[in-house]
């Protein structure tokens, strides 16, 4: 057997490579799933996606979803046994106050008992305020188009905090705004569908406005309250970017330009000290081919190059995941991966997709980078938006029929790497590392060689 080659380092010492090694992620690191209230609880009758839904038989609709909000007591267990440490899910703003000003009590006792039945069940509760959905009656009135939707959700914030704070301290204020603006006011494929650059900005500066007064609101109520000190941020979808022609100006300055709005215009307009933690949802990677302002046509789509995909056309990039945290080490702030995961109905897909991305997440802690937690999007199948039931993104199988939930091999691998906090090495195969491939066989003259 050849020797393993030793590495010099500039100090004069060495050390011997290692080809083989468990990945340990840091102590107390949270492994956790995530959901969407809209999306997996079912029957969410007061919101306004409930009532773009019933507009036009096209759109799908999301009916009883998950039954999460009936079946929450079977789920959290389900991750107990599974050994994941923490949850993130949303509060639906349209349930706990379906009219102006009037608070569902009911509502928010079931949310106060899923959030005392994660703790029991040494589950971190990670509470979303605002995922999307807003309730109709805030929607009837212009919606976050209005600067009065600052002060309602502001109201809202008060009343929820107040009632549940005592219970959890992490808060994600709202998820993914560059997002909900793109697509509700100027893509137009989300409620309310409008198709407005000037709404699409008055949206994203009322979310920001909204955050800024709910960061500072919660600090308040907890230091009032004599409560720990909470912890409160955002989730961005945060994009990694390559330009074909690395050499050209004006490649590099539109990704330069693409960069800061959707990984840190939102971190801008709000302000650092806003924010006690970086919370980021990755999925994916965009391939600029040429430079030009012709909107949302900037990028070259994965399966042009024929590349990796999932079964609705995102790219599997893990180093993206990489660069993506490592560009965010800059704020010195805790980072939380909110979201990651992938739609397949390939089993060995999903689990290689689960590994590679937490092997890239590994490597940004060893350069430097603060994370602290990993949260596979999602817990189960669910309602995914305009694209209704078709996408497969859970570590639990639903049948929407039956309601009956499987666990998938993803989840058993995660849930060893969550037990273990660490990538042992032989999970690694699955991405072909150290496998010895057999001898090339020279092929026969005679044998044809099939062409695509």
């Amino acid at each position: 057997m050849a020797k393993r080659r030793r590495i010099g380092f500039v100090d004069g010492g060495s050390e011997r490579l290692k080809y083989h090694r468990t990945l340990y992620f840091p102590p107390r690191f949270l492994w956790g799933t995530a959901t969407s209230a809209h999306q997996v609880e079912g029957n969410n009758r007061d919101n306004d996606w409930w009532a773009w839904e019933q507009r036009s038989p096209k759109r799908p609709n999301s009916g009883r979803a998950c039954d999460h909000y009936a079946r929450y007591r079977s789920d959290v267990a389900q991750m107990k046994r599974l050994g994941y440490t923490s949850y993130r899910f949303s509060l639906e703003w349209s349930r706990i106050e379906p009219k102006p000003g009037k608070w569902n009590h009911r509502a928010i006792d079931h949310y106060r008992d899923l959030i005392r039945l994660c703790n029991k069940s040494g589950i971190k509760p990670v509470v979303t305020l605002h995922h999307f959905t807003n309730p109709q009656w805030l929607s009837d009135r212009g919606g976050w188009t209005r600067g009065s939707a600052v002060n309602f959700y502001l109201r809202y914030v008060r009343y929820v905090v107040g009632e549940l704070g005592d219970v959890v301290d992490l808060w994600i204020t709202v998820n993914e705004p560059l997002v909900y603006a793109l697509q509700s006011y100027l893509v137009g494929i989300w409620p309310p569908g409008k198709t407005s650059y000037l709404q699409t900005f008055r949206v994203y500066w009322h979310l920001a406005l909204a955050h800024r007064r709910a960061f500072a609101e919660i600090h308040r109520i907890y230091r009032e309250r004599g409560w720990h000190n909470p912890r409160v941020g955002f989730t961005a979808n945060t994009v990694s970017l390559y330009a074909y022609r690395q050499h050209s100006l004006a490649s590099w300055l539109f990704i330069r330009v693409a960069d800061f709005i959707w990984n840190h215009s939102f971190l801008v307009l709000t302000g650092r000290s806003r924010h006690d933690f970086v919370a980021l949802n990755y999925y994916f990677h965009y391939r600029l081919k040429t430079a030009h302002f012709r909107t949302l046509r900037f990028f070259v789509q994965a399966r042009e190059e024929h590349r990796e995909m999932s079964e609705i056309g995102w790219e599997v990039y893990p180093q993206g995941i990489f660069d993506v945290l490592l560009d965010y080490r800059q704020y010195g702030l805790p980072v939380y991966i909110m979201e990651n995961g992938i739609a397949t109905m390939s089993e060995s897909k999903r689990t290689r997709y689960l590994v590679s991305y937490l092997k890239e997440i590994y490597h940004a802690i060893q350069a430097g980078v603060d994370v602290r937690g990993y949260f596979w999007w999602s817990l189960m199948d669910n309602f995914e938006w305009h694209l209704g039931f078709v996408p497969r993104f859970g570590l639990l199988k639903v049948n929407y029929r039956t309601q009956q939930r499987t666990v998938r091999p993803a989840a058993l691998v995660l849930s060893e790497i969550s037990l273990r906090n660490c990538i042992p090495h032989r999970m690694l195969r699955v991405l072909g590392h150290s496998i010895a491939l057999p001898p090339l066989v020279k092929p026969s003259r005679r044998t044809p060689v099939r062409r695509p």
